[in-house]
C-alpha cells in the first residue's frame, strides 16, 4: 500500500510530526511505502492508497482531504471542547468546513477514550468509524524510576523540566506560580526549567538534570514528553487536560485541573509537586 501522511510542520518539537512518525514506523514495518508532505499535489494525493491528515482547521489539510481517493483523519485533540472554545469565534466561523471534511474521511484515529468521545461530541452522530491507537506502545514504560533518586536529591532542591511551547493552554503560569509557592514555604525546594524548543544533545541534557517533568496542560492530543520522560526513568507530573496517562504508572496525575480556577490550579500543582518530594 503507499501511504502518504499530511501534517503542517515536521519539525522534532512538533509533537504531531512524531507521532505521525511512529504511526509511519508501523506502516512500513508492514510493507507499505510511506511518504510524508506538508502541501501534497493533487497528483501525489490521488497515486497514494491512503493518506493520513494529521491535526485540523488548515486549508493545506482540507486539500488533502478533498482529493485523497481515502482519507484517515488523526486530529490530535483538535476537537477536545477546551481547545474549542479557545479563539472559539474563528472555529465557529469555519466549523462546517472543517465538520464536512471529517466527514468525508474513511476513518478517524484517536489516541485515548476520551479524545474518542471529544470527537463523537463535536461531529454529531454523522461520522465516520472512530479508532482508538495506542501510542503508548512505541516507548518503553516500564522502565519506572530511578532507583537512585533519593540520593540524587540529598543535599539540593527537585529539579523539574516543563519541555514544551508557551502557550495559554499549556498552563505554564500556573505552574510558575506554584513553584513560587512551594519556595516560599518550609516544604522545601523546587528549581524549575522551561525549555521550549531543545532537541538532539541539549535535550538530552536537560533530560539528565532533571528529576521531574511537568505538564500542567489544560488541554493536549497525546502528551509525547510524558512518554519520553518515562522512558528515561522520570517522574512525571500531569493534568486531566492529558487524558491518555490518567491510571499511568510513574505519573502523579491531578484531576480538576482543566476546569479549575488559577489559584486551584496552583494549589493541585503544589499539592503535586509536594507528594513527587516525598516519593
Amino acid at each position: 500500500m503507499n501511504v502518504l501522511h499530511v501534517c503542517a510542520g515536521w519539525d522534532e518539537t512538533n509533537g504531531a510530526a512524531v507521532v505521525a512518525r511512529l504511526v509511519a514506523r508501523e506502516q512500513v514495518a508492514r510493507g507499505d511505502a510511506v511518504s510524508f508532505a506538508s502541501w501534497a499535489s493533487f497528483r501525489s494525493l490521488r497515486r497514494a492508497d491512503e493518506v493520513w491528515v494529521h491535526c485540523g482547521w488548515l486549508p493545506c489539510l482540507w486539500w488533502a482531504g478533498l482529493f485523497a481517493r481515502r482519507s484517515v483523519r488523526m486530529p490530535h485533540a483538535c476537537y477536545d471542547p477546551v481547545r474549542l472554545a479557545y479563539r472559539g469565534w474563528k472555529k465557529r466561523l469555519v466549523g462546517p468546513i472543517e465538520r464536512f471534511f471529517l466527514r468525508r474521511a474513511k476513518r478517524i484515529v484517536v489516541t485515548c477514550d476520551a479524545e474518542r468521545e471529544w470527537v463523537e461530541r463535536y461531529l454529531g452522530r454523522r461520522r465516520p468509524p472512530i479508532e482508538v491507537k495506542d501510542i503508548k506502545k512505541f516507548f518503553d514504560l516500564e522502565r519506572g524510576v530511578r532507583e537512585d533518586r533519593k540520593d540524587r536529591l540529598d543535599g539540593r532542591g527537585l529539579h523539574l523540566l516543563y519541555l514544551g511551547r508557551r502557550h495559554p493552554l499549556k498552563g505554564v503560569e500556573c505552574l510558575e506560580r506554584a513553584v513560587g509557592e512551594v519556595n516560599g514555604s518550609a516544604a522545601g525546594k523546587a528549581e524549575l526549567r522551561i525549555e521550549s524548543s531543545l532537541v538532539g544533545e541539549e535535550k538530552e541534557s536537560a533530560w539528565k538534570w532533571c528529576d521531574a517533568l511537568v505538564l500542567p496542560t489544560l488541554s493536549e492530543n497525546f502528551g509525547l514528553v510524558v512518554a519520553e520522560a518515562l522512558e528515561r526513568g522520570k517522574r512525571v507530573i500531569t493534568t486531566d487536560g492529558a487524558p491518555a496517562w490518567r491510571g499511568q504508572p510513574g505519573v502523579v496525575y491531578v484531576e480538576g485541573f482543566r476546569n479549575g480556577t488559577d489559584d486551584s490550579r496552583v494549589r493541585l500543582l503544589c499539592k503535586a509537586i509536594a507528594e513527587v518530594c516525598d516519593a
